[in-house]
């Protein structure tokens, strides 16, 4: 009898994915050679364009490096085309971890730890298999040549010859092996993560941000939402409560300020597309005047409006734009930042006339771009100056976001007024939204609003009128400018939705056509009004079963979220810790406990469907390739026939491959949605539950259906009548498909690392999409530092998925060993450089992916283990029995192990995954009070003692913690002694020795002792030196401030950008503020997102003809609620809108992590 096993049945029906793996069993090596040359060569040629372009594109491939806010860029690299190697080794962990997060770096350290275990094996198990398996093989044994191994599996399991089952103990001790490895090295990462997690959460700067030290409780009974009654039951933890916000219900309100925000941009689009069709109908007229070829072409170009400071109207609020508001008198930014700005600069090129109303301004001509076309993208530098503008011969300091000083023409028609500098104060009417701990003007009133059910409105609110109805463009103050340009027909229109809903969308020839302009101006002058007053009176609005409580101490947080909160089941739970303001689902806040349940029941129903169905979506998209099949199958497709073939082969070749890549695109779409739907109250909630989602459908859709030859459906036809057979279905199965993820493997590396590097998609939406889609300053600013984002939990997946694979096939056919070396080596190398210069992170969620990948790897254990279960089931002798029944119970026992084991690490590890323990709490508050002094005093970072450049910190918080537990074992050795020492004092009749009579022996005996005492003596600086490993404050090492500067004005010559100044010099981190604007900031930090929403501008470009400042003017006097302005925008020689600032409503405080 043979000792291999025996081919798997076959199925009349089947979908062109179904079993696809099955083909390539036998590939021979010329052929795998052939498929991996060409991914090499398209992955070489990806290589040389990024290598060649990253300096010349930096917009793409070095963003980080100037386009976010000063603390988290990463230094510029060199420009030799090997230079942006080094840096990927270099940069040490704290400083990663500072400029990318935990999510970043734990996902660096999931693919180095995947590295680790395949190098581990292939170390191992290569050596010993391969010989197994091809020495005496099949081949010599069987003379017959169908019964032959062909290709690469002479190399895997199906070559052991019959007879000589023997050699499977070879098989099971590596597959022990690879169990025992697996599990070390999960219980060591897991380790790392703790320590890094307690390390990071704990440092100062982190404590400092009100998300360390808030819990988000829901489902909270009525009787418990007030102030009151929650202070009550939460002062019992350590330190007391701070704030306490009770959520309400602002969904309407909501849908206001979107709908606000939506009409603001339409209306700032109409505004825009006006003043560049003026402006080109002028230049057209004034160049069919020209009278000679030589006036034509000295035709004055378009004069540069984007250098002063503009106009502005309505502004409500005065938004400090720290970041552009250095001093005149300061020679240190003077002298950064004029070596960049020098050789962009213009000239003054003279005043203007007086144009449109009267506004006088100064108009500046950009003589040369900066590099890489910034122009064409909108962003223009500025010359060194150009923050002043002149009026009465005296230079004005402006403000960004504010009209004063800015334009005294506009002041005095009333924006002055309107102007109101934000104190961080809220207004707090009800006893649902308090900050406790900030001072108040005035004494608390008693208000029992918040425990009562809100009052029953009878009928809607009334809101003061937004405008002037009767106002019109030409009443009192003379035709509009833009008509001396255009005529009535020119401006922009569109057409409103159906029956007036606002959720429908506009269709061509469909619905009332109205003048964009003014029917803009109207909703949105009255939704500003609404919304302001909606927000003056939150009372109004229902109350939701859900509150934010921040307290004094972040171990009283982690307590409250680990405490039995209420004495009924289900009642004041979930509870979340470190959630981000800005990461809120707020319409999931009113969700009970028992509509929770619901939705993720239907939404677990409709997941697995989705992985089992998912074959059906894929079958009908393989079919489009069938054209002609389809023609005569179905009926009505009978007019295909009659297309020409040009056009069936371009149905045929390119409709499949693109329907499924769009499939494919829609899946995490609908994942995220469904987890939405599920009631998840963050984006961090729900990436952790896309992970889970998104991880069992590449399962089962990738690795299994494509292996399994029958295909789905039998499968779990048989799996339902005889649950066991599983290890035999694995068995005969997955063996024959091992070339197929060869190639499979290979094709993964070359590919998303190729395109990682290259960065397709960001080349194309940036040098094709955006100068065809971007008109507004606004939206060139958006795209302009909108920069790529991560979504975590649709990318962990991919990697654990082939990682199982390869632990699935790391004793069946070891040679995928070398494979999963390869390519989880190519991307680490790949995604550091990306996570580093490339990748923006907003939200994080502190590493709580790494763990839950880890428990995702046991699924390629335990597919392993019952695949050679069934294997091993499968081997017969010349009697036909089982020949490895030995192996097969030892397998079987190794899977129960391998189960008990994760559940014990789960429940060793679970509440350290997540929480703090109360003994970090102490050496915290140490810290805190060390990071004050040196913060306050020198300003710079202090690192770990004794940390090196690119030193892992791991290592330093690993000795720190052998230091204490080799004190404890010291201290256990001494206790012993002395127990033992007065057993025999007593025995010779002694007298015992005294512990408290050799205290300073004890002490000095024990290294953590004289280490904490050594530490005391230390001065503040040493100490934060050796507590404090994520201090985020810039490094002064042993240069003085001369050489810092001399060598931050080389990086930004070596860079020759000028868009740094975007974000250059903005207090970013929240601890760079006073502890009064941290104490502002965090008093709004958890209020409703629509209670937070400012008015927005109406960001215009100014031109030379003066429609903008007539159009402003206007605007004003229709209404005083819109705010519009024209502040460093303008127009360019060829009518493109350009920037040289941030938009006028930007604050950089909403840049500032809380």
């Amino acid at each position: 009898m043979s000792a291999t096993t025996s081919g798997a049945g076959t199925t009349p029906t089947r979908s062109s994915e179904e079993g696809s793996a099955q083909k390539s069993q036998g590939v021979s090596l010329e052929t795998f050679l052939a498929s991996f040359s060409v991914a090499a060569i398209v992955f070489g040629v990806e290589l040389v364009i990024f290598i060649l372009a990253r300096k010349r594109l930096a917009r793409i491939y070095e963003p980080r490096t100037y386009l976010v806010p000063e603390k988290r860029r990463t230094p510029i690299s060199g420009d030799g085309l090997l230079d942006w190697i080094m840096p990927i080794f270099k940069t040490s962990t704290s400083d990663f971890i500072q400029k990318s997060g935990l999510d970043a770096y734990f996902f660096l350290r999931y693919l180095l730890m995947l590295l680790k275990i395949f190098s581990i094996l292939a170390a191992a198990i290569l050596p010993i298999l391969i010989p197994l398996n091809t020495v005496g093989g099949q081949n010599d044994h069987d003379p017959d040549p169908a019964k032959h191994v062909l290709g690469m599996d002479r190399y895997a399991w199906a070559n052991v010859a019959p007879g000589k089952y023997q050699r499977y103990w070879g098989h099971l001790v590596l597959a022990i092996f690879t169990v025992f490895v697996c599990c070390y090295m999960f219980y060591r990462e897991l380790r790392v993560y703790i320590r890094l997690r307690q390390a990071y959460l704990t440092s100062p700067q982190h404590r400092l941000r009100a998300s360390a030290t808030t819990v988000l409780i829901t489902s909270i009974p009525r009787k418990w939402l007030s102030i009151n009654k929650l202070l009550g039951l939460y002062d019992v933890f350590p330190g007391g409560v701070r704030n306490i916000w009770i959520n309400r219900d602002y969904d309407e309100l909501a849908e206001k300020v979107a709908e606000r925000d939506r009409l603001a941009r339409k209306l700032e689009a109409a505004e825009t597309d006006l003043i560049r069709m003026a402006k080109k109908r002028h230049m057209k007229k004034m160049k069919k005047e020209a009278k000679s070829n030589l006036e034509r072409q000295n035709f004055p170009a378009n004069k540069d409006m984007s250098n002063e400071g503009g106009m502005s109207s309505g502004n409500p609020h005065q938004i400090p734009q720290q970041g552009f508001q250095e001093s005149e008198s300061d020679p240190k930014k003077k002298k950064i930042l004029s070596p960049v700005f020098d050789p962009i600069a213009g000239g003054v090129t003279g005043g203007m006339d007086k144009i449109g109303s009267g506004i006088k301004g100064v108009s500046r001509k950009v003589k040369s771009i900066v590099p890489g076309n910034h122009q064409a993208h909108g962003f223009m530098s500025e010359s060194e100056g150009d923050d002043t503008s002149r009026e009465g011969g005296h230079n004005v300091r402006t403000k960004r976001g504010s009209t004063l000083g800015s334009n005294p023409d506009a002041e005095a028609n009333g924006s002055r007024a309107q102007s109101k500098p934000w104190t961080g104060k809220v207004r707090l009417s009800e006893d649902d939204e308090r900050p406790l701990a900030s001072p108040s003007s005035m004494p608390p009133r008693p208000s029992t609003a918040s425990e009562a059910p809100p009052p029953e409105e009878n009928g809607t609110t009334e809101y003061p009128p937004a405008y002037d109805p009767a106002y019109e463009d030409f009443d009192g103050y003379g035709e509009p400018v833009w008509k001396n340009y255009l005529n009535e027909k020119d401006r922009p229109t569109h057409r409103l939705p159906l029956f007036g809903f606002s959720w429908m969308p506009e269709l061509p020839l469909v619905g009332k056509k109205v003048d964009t302009i003014h029917y803009c101006r109207k909703e949105v002058a009255r939704l500003n009004v609404e919304i302001e007053q909606d927000q003056s009176e939150p009372e109004k609005f229902p109350l939701m079963n859900s509150a934010f409580i921040q307290f004094n101490n972040q171990v009283a947080a982690h307590m409250a979220c680990q405490s039995l909160n209420h004495h009924i089941p289900q009642q004041m739970g979930p509870r979340y810790l470190e959630v981000n303001p800005n990461d809120v689902i707020w319409e999931n806040m009113r969700i009970k406990w028992w509509e929770r349940y619901i939705r993720i029941t239907l939404v677990t129903c409709a997941v697995a469907g989705l992985i089992i169905g998912w074959a059906t979506p894929v079958a009908f998209v393989g079919a489009i390739s069938q054209v002609s099949y389809l023609s005569e199958t179905v009926p009505f497709l009978k007019f295909i026939n009659d297309f020409p073939n040009w056009l069936l082969g371009l149905i045929s070749g390119i409709l499949p491959p693109l329907g499924l890549a769009i499939l494919m695109a829609l899946l995490p779409i609908i994942l995220r949605t469904l987890a939405r739907l599920q009631g998840m109250h963050t984006g961090m909630t729900i990436e952790l539950a896309v992970q889970g989602m998104y991880f069992g459908f590449l399962f089962v859709q990738v690795f299994l259906v494509v292996s399994i030859s029958s295909g789905m459906g039998p499968v779990l036809d048989a799996l339902s009548k005889n649950p066991t057979a599983a290890a035999s279905i694995l068995a005969e199965n997955l063996p024959k498909a091992s070339n197929f993820f060869f190639s499979y493997l290979l094709l993964q590396a070359f590919a998303q690392s190729g395109g990682a590097l290259m960065q397709i998609g960001s080349l194309i939406v940036y040098y094709i999409m955006a100068p065809i889609f971007d008109s507004t300053a606004r939206q060139k600013w958006q795209r302009q530092v909108a920069l790529p984002e991560m979504k975590w939990g649709t990318f962990f997946p991919i990697y654990t998925n082939l990682a199982c694979i390869g632990l699935v096939y790391s004793v069946i056919s070891p040679l995928i060993l070398i494979f999963n070396i390869f390519t989880f080596g190519l991307f680490w190398i790949v995604y550091r450089y990306n996570l580093l210069f490339v990748t923006n992170f907003k939200f994080d969620t502190g590493g709580l992916l790494f763990p839950r990948a880890i428990n995702q790897l046991f699924t390629g254990l335990y597919i392993m283990e019952v695949c050679l279960i069934g294997l091993f089931f499968l081997v017969q002798d010349e009697n036909g029995d089982v020949a490895c029944f030995p192996q097969a119970i030892i397998m079987v026992m190794m899977a129960a192990l391998t189960f008990l084991y994760q559940r014990t690490l789960n429940k060793s590890f679970g509440p350290l995954l997540t929480y703090l323990p109360i003994t970090l709490e102490d050496d915290a508050a140490e810290r805190d009070r060390v990071f004050a002094m040196e913060h306050d005093e020198h300003r710079r970072l202090a690192l770990v003692e004794g940390e090196h450049e690119g030193e892992d910190v791991n290592q330093l918080l690993e000795r720190r913690e052998n230091l204490e537990r080799a004190a404890d074992n010291h201290a256990e050795k001494i206790e012993v002694g002395e127990i033992e020492a007065n057993r025999q004092a007593k025995k010779v009749g002694r007298q015992p020795i005294q512990r408290t009579a050799n205290k300073d022996r004890w002490s000095a005996s024990d290294p953590h002792m004289a280490h904490s005492r050594s530490k005391k003596s230390m001065d503040f600086k040493r100490l934060n030196q050796k507590l404090n490993p994520f201090n985020q404050l810039p490094v002064f090492k042993s240069k003085d401030l001369e050489a810092q500067e001399a060598e931050k004005v080389a990086n930004l010559r070596r860079a020759n950008r000028a868009e740094f100044v975007l974000f250059d010099d903005i207090p970013d981190e929240i601890e760079d503020l006073s502890s009064e604007e941290r104490d502002r900031l965090v008093a709004r930090a958890f209020q409703h997102e629509a209670l937070r929403a400012k008015r927005p501008v109406i960001w215009i470009p100014r031109d030379d003809l003066g429609i903008s400042e007539d159009e402003i003017f206007r605007t004003r006097n229709f209404s005083k609620h819109i705010w519009v302005s024209n502040e460093y925008a303008g127009l360019d020689d060829k009518v493109r809108v350009v920037y040289r600032r941030s938009p006028p409503d930007f604050d950089a405080r909403d840049l500032v992590e809380l």
